[in-house]
Order: structure tokens, then C-alpha cells, then sequence
């Protein structure tokens, strides 16, 4: 049973009323008053213990809604246990008198307690009775103590007036103290909960024993009452007792019923003239309704109108039928939009109510998505607009625009949606010019790998266009963005992709880069021509660099073009300017909260850490890139860099994250797949060679296709040459890399030489193949990537080390402090293993100098052997023991006998445990 708590002064009060009728002094009426659920019946339950304690009689009834038609149906409930054949005898002539004589009979014996719960809801005849009983207590040794709900209809009748009004005492139950709460929730989990869950349960509920009660059972099961899930306790679903405040609510004046329905739909509302209007009530209709819905305990205390619990709103929900729900979110919509307030108010209405198809909703809809967006908020706003289409026309303009600005903003965070309602736009724009606006929205990155359809569409709106040279303006700018998306998605087309640098060509030495739209188109001529190798890299790199000289930080880089311009940048090994643009970009991106342009910049961030051989770096960008979602829009191809990251530093978990991508990217068939270059890789890992070959092979194939031939890019030859040679084929692992070679030199980049150099080198035997990883050594040295330098190192360190050439341990040492730097821990072991070979090597090679007798006695002084020991197990003199180990220490290149034990496995083991000669 629950505990009766914070009751001290009711329960007081109650006492001395029983002890003055105990005593002789006269009965009295105590009236026990509150809103629902504020523990009226607890206290009343909590008496008759009391009572008997005391030698006195309780007797007890409780009035029920669905019984008032039974006369004196609550008297004989209360008075049953006086005369159990009550019920079965018809009233008399004077039931009043009658009924009081049995009261006053039976008291003069021993005391009586009357206790009579829910008043409001007792029969007519009963509440005469009791009010007959009332007026002639002064002379009985009766107690009487009812329990009234306020704000109840009922509670409101003269009758139950003519009864409270004589109560002694108004006792009116306070919610719960915290120490209160505390020790209700003690008693229901069976152990005191912890300090800042009781806190956090008595600020969610106010102490309010029914809510209490009702979060308690609901936080059931949950856990233990711990700080850590004090959470959980703030708006708990409270399903029954949403059920019982439904029941409350439907038996209350249609004005209180109509307040609480507008108060539910405006979210309690401060401005009382707005929430009045709403409910169709003037100021007095409306300040009388909120005392009804005060009196029964549903308004919080306070001059705002405001529910005491999430609770009471689903229970006035659970009132309203779906039209009723309709009408009154579009009439307060209205409302709200003709009042001036904020337009998001009032689409937070209208996005409730689906039916509402009027002009104005629409333009509050518009207003409301351009104020989500300057707060930050582009889901917010996109809902809005999604909202908006419902409203509008199946076709025209105004839907188009509609679907254009949805589009622009998706974009941000849900790229196909934005793809898609693009596409619809376009079939219902009149004019090329608009539908040519509409298309640039869309990212080339996406148009490649967008359904034919859309691609075709876009096609024939730049021939309507027409050639860019002999236009204008506005039409001029429309037509160079239409060519740059183009370009984007032609040159993965067999044949394509040259005529990137023949176009850049015509363009001239110096492109004009004024506006958005020329940087726009030079940037995606300068992927394809770097992507074919149509220019060197002399040549592209002082272009690509001029545009991002004109072109601002700006997060939304990632809805254009210019992500290609970091591939670019990479590729010509000119990484001096890209890496703080994109710095700056992802943290402009950051404080606007827009989820796909700090993807899209935290993937090109993953490729210039690459490039500079700071894995650590790269992978955190990459783990950025998949935390934002990125992996639900982008393709495989869109996310090349965190493939590139995955093979290059050997992460196999990160290589299974990317195979679980279900979009391949392969652009209508044209682009090879990442996903072979991932399987491949993974395949070499766990020692599968033909099949890590076949795979890179294939890829090759698909790359050659596509004209796809810079080895800075994709550097797939020098693999597959290197599985070649590992399989004994060693006459195609040349040709591979000599083509790769070849290419690397036409480029002219350090890495790509470099790296094609080192495969030479690794696939060459003898003095030609040092000489080789000499060159690369060389050509890496100017280069910013140190996890290349550090491969060529330790490559290197070993060959020279084979050779017995002393340069190895400079070798092996830089290439294990080279690695330790960019984070390649692999290098750094292999580096470290083969410092320990050298180690080995060079410390046999001086023991092999020692003459027989240092050997001797170098080996029982690494064994812990004293000097004098020494000499007496080989019969010499301690002075001669001292000459022969200082020769040993000299050869051996070692201090003293620490460092001469650690070279112990080295000398004669027999020494460990001499015996005399």
C-alpha cells in the first residue's frame, strides 16, 4: 500500500475533530477540496486505520458518475454496515429522520467516522441527507469528512454548497515536497533512488501525487533510479493516465473543453487574447474557463496558461476527432499568420493540418522555410516546402519553383531527394532560361549519376541554349554551368575525355575566371585533362590554382564543380594553397550546420592528408565524412579519397565499411568501380595474389576504357606489377611499370616518378635496382608525402643491407622515423625488424674478427663472468684477462659488459659454463 505523505497538518486537524466527538464536545464536517488526482481519496483511504486506532467506527461511500440515478444510493453504501437490510427496505415516510435516528443510536454507543469520497458525484437524495446530518451534528458524536473534486460540474450544485459551507475545516492537499517524492519513489523501486533522479522526478511532475504515481508505474522496468537515467523521467508516455484525464475532460463545460483544445493546438500559449480567440471564447468566457480547468488541477499555478503535464495535452488530443484536429491547426494557422507573429508558428500548424490548399498557406509555408534556413535549420525548412507541394497545383510555375527551392535546399543534406524533385521541376518550366536555372542546381557530381533521363533533358536544354561563345549575360553563364555539368558526365564516355584539354585549349593561356560559371567549366576541363594527361602538370597546376585564388571558402563549393579541383591540385602534387581553403570551408560549414558540404569537404580533406602521408589526420576526416551520413548519398566514385585511404594504409576495417556500400557510382556504365580496387587490395592482404591481380586488371581495363591514364591518380600499374613479380612473371611486372614509368615522367610530379622509380627499383636485382631506389630517394625528396619517402627508405635500407653496405642503417632509420610520423605503422615494424637484422649482421661480423682467446673471454664476460674468475678458468693473469677484453670491446664496437651482453648469443655458448681446461 502507498505510504500517506506530507499529510501532517490534515491528518492533525482530523485527529482533533475525533477527539472532540470522543470527548462529547459535538460531531463536525470536515470538507476535503482539490483538483484531480491531488490525493483526496489516498487521505480519505488513510482514516478508517486512524479511526480504529481510536475505538471509533468508520463507515464509508464513494459517489460514482454512472450512479447518480440511484436514490440514496451513497447513504446506503455508507450506513449498510448500521443496518444491512438498508438497501432492501423502501424509504419511509421520514427517511431523514429515520436514517439520522440510526446515526444518532449508534454514535451515543461509539464514536462514528463518515467518510464519503467523491461528493460531486453522489445521488440527489444522499446529498440532502448529508446536509440534513450537517446541520444537527452540534449534538452527535459523529465525524464527518467528504472529498470534493474541484472543477467538476457536479461539485458546482447548491447542494454540495449547502454541505462544504459547513465544514469546521477546508482542507485543501498540497503537492508533494521532494523529501515526499523521494520517499514515494523509495517505496516504489524497494530502495531509496538517487539524489538528482528524485530531483529530476519532482521538477517533471511538481509533486503531484496522480502524475507521481502515474510516472513512477510507467518508469517501471526501466533501471535503476540512478543520476544517469534521470533523463528518462522528464516525459515519460503515460497512457492510462492520458485515459483517465479524457474521461475528466469530456464531463467538463463545452467553454473549459474548447480552451484546453486551443491551449494543446498552440502549444500553451502566453498570450491569452490568441488562445481565447482560438477557442471562440471573449475574456471573460475565456478567464472563467481557465478557472475550471485550474480548479481541476490540469493548469499549472501562475499567470501563463499552461498545462501541468505533457500528459494533459495527449489526453485533449485524445478528444478532438481528426477534422476537429484539422480545423482548429488551420484556424489557428490563420490566426497566427493574421496576427503578425512568426511564420514558422504558423506553418508549425499548417504542417498538422494536410487539407489546408489556400494561397495564403503557402506563403506562409515559403516565409516560414526562408526563416528556418537563417536560423540554421535546412531540414526544418525543406519541411516546410514538402508541406507547401501538398497545397499547390499539380502543375505550372509556382510548383516548379516550389520543387526548385525544395531541391536547392536538400541538397544540403539529402542530395537525391534534390536530384529528383529537380528533375520534376524541369518538366514544368515553360522557357529554356528557366528550366536552364533549374538544372545548375544540380551538383555535376550528382548529374553523373543521375537516371539517363535527367542527363538527357539537361543535354537538350544546353543545345536550346546553344554555344556559350555567342551568348551573353545571364543566357552566357547559364550555358558555361550546362557545359561544365555536361562535360562532367560525357567524359566518362569512351572517347571523351581528350577533348577536355583540346577545349581548355581554345580557352587560351590565361581562361577568363571572372565568374562562377568560367571557374566552374575550367575546373571540370582541368579534371579531364588531368584525369587523361592531355597537359602536364606544369601546366595544370598554375590554372587550377588561379581558380581557387578567385573563388572563396565557402561551404557551398560542395554543391558546384569545384571538389574536382582538389583531385586536381593532388594530382599536380601543389597541395601549398588547398589544404587551408578547405579548412576554412569545413568550418564555415560547421557553424551553418550543413551536413553534406562538410561531408563532401571532410572527404576532400581525407585526400590531401593522404597526399602529405598524415594517415591519422586522413582517417579522422574520413571517419567525419561517414559519421554525417555521407555513405546514404554518395556513390563509391564520390568517395574515391576514403578509398584511397583504405588501400594506402592497409585498413581493412575501413575497406569492409566502404564494401558495404550498396551504390557503386558507375555513372551509366562507363566508370570503373572502386569497389575492385578495395576487393583487390583486401585480396593481396590475406595473400590471395591472382585474385588481387585479376582484380586490379580488370579495373585497368575499365580505366584504359575510359581514358583514365595519370599514374598520380590511380597508380594501378605499379601494383599490378609488383603482384606480377611476386608471382614469378617478372617480364610483365616490367612492361607494367615501364609504362608507368613512362606516363609518371610525362606528368612530371615527384610522387608519381618517384613512386614508379621505387617499383623499378623493387622489380630490378643487383647494383641497377639500388641505383634505381637511389633515384627514387631522390626525386620523393622534395615531395610533401612521407609515407612515400618512407616506402622508398625502407626498400632502400633493405637492398643495401643485402648488399652488407653500411648506408643501410641511415636507410632503415629514416624510413622508420618517416613512418612513425605519417602514422604507417607497418613501415615503421618492417623498419624496425630490419634495423634489428643489421644489428645482428654487423655484430657477427666483428665477432668473426675476434682472435680464439678474445672470443673466450669475451664470452664468459657476457655470460657475468668477473675478471678474476676469467683468469683463474683460463689460468691467466687478471692483467692479461683486462688486455684481451679491452681488444674484444674496441672490435666490437661496444662500451662495456652491458652492451657486450647483449651480443651473448653471439659468442661461444660453451663459455657459460667453463670448466677448467
Amino acid at each position: 500500500m502507498t505510504p500517506l505523505l506530507d499529510r501532517r497538518h490534515e491528518l492533525d486537524l482530523i485527529t482533533a475533530a475525533l477527539e472532540a466527538a470522543e470527548a462529547g464536545a459535538g460531531g463536525s464536517l470536515l470538507a476535503v477540496t482539490g483538483g484531480m488526482g491531488i490525493g483526496k481519496s489516498a487521505l480519505l483511504r488513510a482514516l478508517p486505520a486512524l479511526a480504529e486506532r481510536r475505538g471509533i467506527q468508520a463507515l464509508t461511500a464513494s459517489g460514482a458518475a454512472l450512479e447518480r440515478d440511484f436514490a440514496f444510493g451513497v447513504v446506503a453504501q455508507l450506513l449498510e454496515p448500521l443496518r444491512p437490510d438498508a438497501l432492501l427496505d423502501p424509504p419511509g415516510d421520514d427517511p431523514h429522520g429515520e436514517l439520522l435516528a440510526l446515526v444518532a443510536d449508534r454514535s451515543a454507543h461509539r464514536p462514528l467516522l463518515l467518510l464519503v469520497d467523491d461528493l460531486h458525484w453522489a445521488d440527489v437524495p444522499s446529498l440532502r441527507w448529508l446536509g440534513y446530518l450537517a446541520k444537527r451534528l452540534t449534538n452527535l458524536r459523529v465525524t464527518v469528512v467528504v472529498a470534493v473534486r474541484e472543477g467538476d460540474p457536479g461539485a458546482e450544485e447548491p447542494r454540495i454548497h449547502d454541505i462544504t459551507d459547513r465544514a469546521a475545516h477546508i482542507l485543501r492537499p498540497c503537492p508533494l515536497s521532494p523529501a515526499g517524492t523521494a520517499a514515494l519513489a523509495a517505496d516504489r523501486f524497494g530502495r531509496p533512488a538517487d539524489p538528482e533522479y528524485t530531483a529530476a522526478l519532482h521538477e517533471a511532475t511538481g509533486g503531484h501525487p496522480m502524475l507521481l504515481s502515474a510516472t513512477l508505474t510507467a518508469l517501471a522496468g526501466t533501471g535503476d533510479p540512478v543520476a544517469a537515467q534521470a533523463h528518462s523521467v522528464r516525459a515519460p508516455r503515460l497512457p492510462a493516465l492520458r485515459d483517465r484525464l479524457a474521461v475528466a475532460l469530456r464531463s467538463q463545460p463545452g467553454p473549459v473543453q474548447e480552451l484546453a483544445k486551443a491551449l494543446a493546438v498552440l502549444d500553451e500559449d502566453t498570450d491569452p487574447e490568441l488562445v481565447g480567440r482560438l477557442a471562440g471564447l471573449d475574456d471573460t468566457g475565456r478567464e472563467e474557463a481557465a478557472r475550471g480547468l485550474h480548479r481541476l488541477g490540469l493548469l499549472a499555478d501562475g499567470p501563463d496558461l499552461a498545462f501541468v503535464h505533457p500528459a494533459v495535452r495527449d489526453a485533449v488530443e485524445e478528444l478532438m476527432t481528426p477534422a476537429e484536429q484539422e480545423d482548429i491547426h488551420v484556424y489557428a494557422a490563420l490566426l497566427l499568420h493574421s496576427g503578425g507573429h512568426p511564420a514558422e508558428r504558423a506553418a508549425a500548424q499548417l504542417l498538422a493540418a494536410t487539407s489546408c490548399q489556400d494561397a495564403w498557406a503557402v506563403q506562409v509555408l515559403r516565409a516560414a522555410a526562408s526563416a528556418a534556413l537563417r536560423r540554421g535549420a535546412p531540414e526544418d525548412a525543406a519541411r516546410y516546402l514538402r508541406r507547401a507541394l501538398l497545397g499547390s497545383a499539380p502543375t505550372g510555375c509556382e510548383r516548379a519553383a516550389l520543387l526548385v527551392d525544395l531541391a536547392t535546399i536538400e541538397r544540403s543534406f539529402d542530395p537525391p531527394a534534390a536530384v529528383r524533385h529537380i528533375s520534376q521541376a524541369l518538366l514544368l518550366l515553360p522557357s529554356a532560361a528557366q528550366r536552364a536555372k533549374a538544372a545548375v542546381r544540380i551538383p555535376p557530381s550528382l548529374l553523373g549519376s543521375s537516371p539517363r533521363p535527367t542527363v538527357e533533358a539537361v543535354s537538350g536544354l544546353a543545345a536550346e541554349l546553344g554555344d556559350p561563345g555567342l551568348l551573353t549575360g545571364d543566357d552566357r553563364e547559364l550555358a558555361l554551368r550546362l557545359e561544365a555539368r555536361l562535360r562532367h558526365v560525357a567524359v566518362v564516355g569512351p572517347g571523351q575525355l581528350p577533348l577536355c584539354a583540346d577545349r581548355l585549349r581554345t580557352m587560351g593561356p590565361a581562361p577568363r575566371l571572372c565568374t562562377a560559371a568560367e571557374r566552374e567549366l575550367v575546373t571540370v576541363l582541368l579534371h579531364g585533362t588531368t584525369m587523361s594527361q592531355g597537359m602536364s602538370a606544369a601546366e595544370v597546376a598554375p590554372l587550377a590554382n588561379r581558380v581557387l585564388q578567385y573563388e572563396p571558402a565557402s561551404p557551398e563549393h560542395a554543391h558546384t564543380a569545384l571538389p574536382l579541383l582538389t583531385n586536381t591540385l593532388i594530382a599536380a602534387d601543389s597541395l601549398e594553397a588547398i589544404g587551408p581553403w578547405l579548412e576554412t570551408a569545413r568550418d564555415r560549414a560547421r557553424r551553418d550546420h550543413a551536413t553534406v558540404p562538410q561531408a563532401v569537404t571532410a572527404v576532400e580533406l581525407t585526400h590531401v592528408r593522404l597526399a602529405q602521408g598524415r594517415l591519422a589526420e586522413a582517417r579522422a576526416c574520413a571517419d567525419e565524412a561517414l559519421e554525417l551520413g555521407a555513405a546514404d548519398w554518395a556513390t563509391l566514385q564520390g568517395m574515391t579519397a576514403v578509398v584511397m585511404l583504405a588501400i594506402e594504409s592497409r585498413d581493412s576495417e575501413l575497406a569492409r565499411r566502404l564494401l558495404a556500400f550498396r551504390r557503386e557510382g558507375a555513372d551509366h556504365g562507363y566508370r570503373p568501380s572502386s569497389l575492385q580496387l578495395i576487393r583487390g587490395s583486401s585480396a593481396a592482404q590475406r595473400g590471395d595474389l591472382p585474385t588481387a591481380l585479376e582484380y586490379f586488371l580488370d579495373w585497368g581495363r575499365s580505366a584504359e576504357r575510359a581514358d583514365w591514364r595519370n599514374p598520380a591518380v590511380f597508380p594501378w600499374r605499379a601494383w599490378a606489377a609488383g603482384l606480377h613479380y611476386r608471382m614469378g612473371d617478372t617480364h610483365r611486372a616490367h612492361d607494367l611499370i615501364e609504362e608507368e614509368y613512362a606516363r609518371a615522367v610525362a606528368w612530371g610530379t615527384p610522387v608519381a616518378i618517384g613512386r614508379a622509380q621505387r617499383v623499378k627499383g623493387a622489380l630490378t636485382t643487383g647494383e641497377r635496382g639500388i641505383e634505381l631506389l637511389r633515384e627514387s630517394a631522390a626525386t620523393l625528396a622534395t615531395s610533401v608525402n612521407a609515407m612515400e619517402r618512407a616506402r622508398t627508405s625502407l626498400l632502400l635500407g633493405r637492398r643495401l643491407l643485402r648488399a652488407g653496405l653500411s648506408e643501410a642503417e641511415t636507410q632503415l632509420r629514416l624510413a622508420r622515423d618517416q613512418a612513425l610520423v605519417c602514422g604507417a605503422s607497418w613501415l615503421a615494424e618492417g623498419a624496425d625488424r630490419e634495423l634489428q637484422n643489421f644489428a645482428s649482421s654487423t655484430a657477427s661480423v666483428a665477432v668473426a674478427a675476434l682472435t680464439r682467446t678474445e672470443r673466450r673471454v669475451a664470452g664468459f664476460a657476457a655470460h657475468g663472468a668477473s675478471n678474476k674468475e676469467i683468469a683463474e678458468w683460463l689460468e691467466v693473469s687478471s692483467r692479461a684477462v683486462e688486455k684481451h677484453l679491452t681488444h674484444a670491446y674496441r672490435k666490437l664496437n661496444v662500451a662495456g659488459r652491458s652492451q657486450l651482453a647483449a651480443m651473448a648469443h653471439l659468442l661461444p655458448s660453451s663459455a657459460a659454463n667453463p670448466g677448467r681446461p
